[in-house]
């Protein structure tokens, strides 16, 4: 009898694991449906096709900017804090110059400590890639970066916007301000609080938008879209000034 129960319980166990398993691949295969749709809807292009760490990708243009996204798992980290990125090559700039960050990792980032931390974090990795090229760029912007007072004092309290002492001060409109404040909510869970998560810069390589963990709700790769463009926009109009 003993011997029926333990049989009986292994195949409850497999049946489980096989119906989760089985649950996961359509949903797997529903959200991918759903952002193909969605993303032809907008006349941008998506790969749902795994690469790596990268599951998903999607590429649009807007007035000129071509931009492309996509989703990096760190699968096979040891502590995975999967990002979504945006990037768009058609702004740049010789070397780091703009920085948007939520204000309370900009006062432990820009402080003297913080500074120093990052180029201990750079050595490391430059001793563990061999590669001398890497550079602690975020500290040295640092040193010199000028603080952005634009927006009530909500939006400050919230995200620091830095720039070098030779970019333009003034494209930070309401528009843009409203774009990193006001996330769309996911379909589940708490609200994204983007001000802790997410991050723009823009340097020699292009402008870039990274989210650390945000949900995979379409909703939102529309606003980090929307964003992305935005920023693209006023900053080649400061450009071309």
């Amino acid at each position: 009898m003993q011997a029926f129960f333990i049989v009986t319980a292994i195949a409850a166990t497999l049946g489980g694991a096989a119906w989760l398993f089985s649950y996961s691949h359509q949903l797997q295969k529903q959200r991918h449906f759903e952002r193909k749709v969605q993303a032809r809807k907008r006349n941008w292009t998506y790969e749902g096709v795994r690469d790596g760490r990268i599951d998903y990708r999607f590429a649009g243009a807007a007035r000129g900017v071509e931009w492309s996204m996509w989703y990096d798992s760190d699968r096979g980290d040891k502590s995975p804090t999967p990002k979504a990125y945006w990037k768009s090559a058609n702004v740049r700039t010789p070397q780091l110059s703009l920085v948007i960050i939520g204000h309370k990792r900009y006062q432990m980032e820009g402080g003297t400590v913080g500074r120093i931390l990052m180029d201990v974090v750079t050595g490391v990795a430059q001793a563990v890639s061999g590669r001398s090229e890497i550079r602690a760029d975020k500290s040295e912007f640092y040193e010199t970066a000028i603080l952005l007072e634009d927006g009530t004092a909500a939006f400050r309290e919230r995200y620091a916007v830095a720039v070098a002492p030779d970019m333009p001060r003034d494209w930070l409109d309401e528009e843009l301000r409203t774009l990193l404040l006001k996330w769309p909510k996911p379909r589940r869970g708490a609200a994204y609080s983007a001000d802790e998560k997410v991050e723009v810069t823009l340097r020699a390589d292009g402008l870039q938008i990274v989210a650390q963990r945000m949900p995979e709700d379409f909703a939102l790769w529309h606003h980090m879209a929307q964003l992305g463009e935005a920023l693209a926009h006023r900053l080649a109009g400061q450009a071309r000034r």
